[in-house]
Order: structure tokens, then sequence, then C-alpha cells
């Protein structure tokens, strides 16, 4: 019983199905890159949070112990004038061991930037963290599409396999039957028998690279479930100018180098701060001291402004600066060149969306005809009017027309993808699949 339970289970789960949304779904919550990813945001945000308390006073309390070599002490003589004498004298200011306790409070008052371009480099590692994170979903998200999608059109083309297989069996079957009746020659019987291992080892072909693919499906979403989404086709697709547009706004990479622009104009702001002073106010309050007569001479508090100019450093600050300034150029120049590429790889991905929407629409027909000369080939076949050869190209140029159609529908997915991926909206692939023809095998 619990053998017999085990395996209606086992079929249940295999037999499992997922929409395209429901695996997105299961990547992001359990993809483990992703999940990496996600600390690395975490870190950065806990140390934005760190610093922004840096204007905050610093307080500390500090403990002394120092052992002398011998107490502190004043030595002489008391002149007694009413004598003819004078008397000597010894008295110990300090005890041989001392303890001291103070609590200390620095506050900076005037940093000359460096604490605002310290704060802004944190807040801008913040923003460079989750653009990273998103541009790890969209590869994850371009690498589901390509296998679910991949899963989809392997299972229809080992169905189409599997059909020719059939027919041929059929068709094989038949020639044996037509050569018994002396109705064909026997290189006919062996032309027929010659396709139909040829199929057989197709087919065998098909369900290994499906079985590879769903493993692949299987890897990226931690589930093993079969796609329910189809494959499909959309014929009004916005123009080129609008996902130029959007790519231009809303493109994670160009996010990730303002993120680097804004660290490296931190970062010059940061260097010319080495040329201003620092302000600072700082107390002290003496917690603990011992009772001996200079320890009593201490002060309880005190508290005062200081105020620090660098007027020589080992390193040439100019240069520093220069440095700086240079760092913060080329992340200028490279975001220039990043939104000329990104306005090419946009074009050049919308073209090939739009012909590869073409390829599938010519191939409609091509499958028509297909479809149909093999329905005549098949009679004319029976009938002792065409040739097992004929037949079985006719079978081919049927399974071939297919094939190609289901690969123009697939590669019209994958770059429907790739153009939500560049324009920074994933969900607009969702509405673009739920509102688009969905494609039969």
């Amino acid at each position: 019983m619990q053998r017999l339970l085990a395996t209606v289970l086992l079929c249940i789960s295999l037999d499992a199905s997922m929409s395209i949304n429901e695996a997105w779904q299961n990547v992001e919550l359990k993809n483990d890159g992703l999940k990496a990813q996600q600390s690395d945001v975490k870190r950065a945000e806990l140390k934005s949070s760190s610093a922004s308390s840096m204007y905050l006073p610093s307080v500390s309390i500090t403990g002394s112990y120092t052992h002398l070599s011998e107490p502190i002490k004043v030595e002489g003589e008391i002149d007694l004038s009413a004598l003819p004498i004078a008397l000597p004298f010894s008295a110990d200011l300090s005890k041989q061991d001392i303890f001291l306790a103070d609590l200390n409070v620095l506050w900076p008052l005037y940093t000359g930037g460096r604490i605002d371009a310290a704060q802004d480099i944190y807040a801008a590692q913040v923003h460079e963290a989750k653009a990273k994170q998103e541009m790890k979903k969209d590869v994850e998200f371009l690498k589901l599409i390509k296998y679910y999608y991949g899963v989809v059109v392997g299972e229809s083309l080992l169905k189409t396999r599997q059909k020719a297989e059939l027919a041929l069996s059929l068709h094989y079957e038949n020639a044996k039957k037509l050569k018994n009746q002396g109705q064909i020659a026997k290189i006919e019987l062996l032309n027929a028998e010659v396709k139909f291992d040829s199929a057989r080892i197709e087919t065998s072909k098909a369900k290994h690279k499906y079985e590879i693919a769903l493993s692949a499906l299987a890897s990226v979403t931690k589930q093993k479930s079969k796609p329910n989404s189809k494959l499909f086709v959309n014929e009004t697709m916005q123009d080129e100018e609008y996902y130029k547009r959007k790519t231009a706004k809303n493109y994670v990479g160009l996010a990730i180098l303002d993120a680097k622009e804004s660290q490296s104009k931190s970062v010059v702001t940061l260097k010319e701060a080495a040329w201003y002073p620092e302000v600072a106010a700082y107390g002290n309050y003496n917690l603990y001291k011992d009772d001996s007569p200079i320890m009593q001479t201490l002060p309880t508090w005190f508290a005062g402004v200081m105020v620090k100019i660098n007027l020589l450093q080992r390193k040439d600050r100019s240069e520093d600066v220069q440095a700086a300034e240079l760092l913060s150029s080329k992340v200028k120049y490279l975001k220039a060149q990043a939104v000329e590429d990104l306005k090419l790889m946009v074009e050049k991905t919308y073209k090939e969306m739009l012909s590869d929407y073409e390829e599938f629409n010519a191939l409609n027909s091509s499958v028509e005809l297909s479809r149909e000369n093999y329905r005549l080939r098949n009679i004319a076949f029976k009938e002792g009017l065409s040739t097992s050869v004929e037949l079985v190209d006719a079978q081919m140029f049927l399974i071939a027309a297919k094939t190609k159609r289901l690969n123009a529908a697939y590669n019209f997915v994958q770059k429907v993808s790739q153009l939500c991926v560049l324009s920074g909206d994933r969900e607009m692939f969702f509405e673009i699949a739920k509102r688009s023809e969905e494609i039969s095998p």
C-alpha cells in the first residue's frame, strides 16, 4: 500500500504543471544566486545606516593604571628664623600606583565635507547593490525564458517526431502488405523500413533532448513541473522608439553606472576636503582619581574646541584630487558610450523580433502546404500512384516546416524577453504574453 501511494505521489509530482508566472515566482524565491545578491544589498544598507551617525559625538570611557618608579615627592628645608637651624622635610605628592578613569567626548563640528562625502558614497553603494541585484534577476529571468519555452518546444518536437514515427510505422506496415500483394517492389519496402528506423532514432533523440530541457528547467525553478504556458506571437508590439525610450530611462545597467558616477563625485569631494581644516569640540569628565595631593589638583572636567589644519602631508593632495576627477570623467564617458550601445542593441533585438514574427507567419502557409501534400501523397501511395520515397519526403517536409515554425515562435519569445529586460520592465513580458496569440504545435 505504501509503495502504491509513493508511486501515485510521484506521478502527481511529475504531472504537476506551472505557468511562466509561477515559474518566475519560484526563481525569485528559491534561486541561491539571488539570495546571495540580497545579502550584498543588506550589507550595503547596514554600512549606510552605520554612517548616518557620523555627525554625532563619540563618547568613550578610558581607564589607566600607571606605576611610577617612585612616588612624586617634594623635599626641602624649613627655615626657622627664630632658631639658628633649618629643619629638613619631605612630602609625597602622589602614590607610586596611579589609577585614573575619565569620560571623553569628541564632537566633529566641521570636516570640510568629509562626512557628507562618506555618507553619499555609502548611499550610492546601496543603490549599486540594488541595481546589481536587479541585473542578476534579469540574467535569471532570461535563463528561465530560455529553459521554460525550450521545454515547450522540446515537448512539441517530441510529439511531432512521435506522430511521424507512428505514421511511418503504419506506412511500413502498409508497404509490407502491398509487397505481399505484389503492388510494390522490394526496394520500396526496404526504403519504408529504413525511414521507419530513422524516425525511431529521431524520436529517441527528441525524447532525450526533452528530458535534458526538463532537468534544466527543474534546476532553475527548484521544482519538477511541466510548463503549461504556450509559445506566442504578437503583431501589436510597440514601435522601436518606445523600447529605446524605456531603455534609456530604466535599464538597470545604467543605474549601476549612475551609482558609480555618484560615488566618483563624492570621492572628488573627499579628496578636496584634505585642503580644509577640521573643527571639533571636545570634553573630559573625571570619573575617578585617588586622594593623593597631586591628583586632587586635577580639574573634575574640562571642555574646549580644537582646530586641525594639515600644512604638509606625505601625499600630494592636488594630484589626489586630479586622479579622483579623472575617475569621475571616466564613468561619465562609460555611461555615454553605454547609452549609444544600448540604442544599437535595442534596434538589433527589435528588428530580429520582427524578422522572427515574419518568418513565423510565412511558415504558416508552408505548414499547410506540407500537411496537404503529405495527405495527398499518402492517398496516392495507397493507390499505387506514388512511391514510398515521395511519401516519406512529404512527411519530412511537414516535420521540417513545423519545426521551423516552432523555432521562429521560440526565437520571437526570447527577443521579447530581451526587449523587456533592456527596458527595465520584466513584468511587461507577462502582459505581452497575456494578450498574444498562443501557438499550437
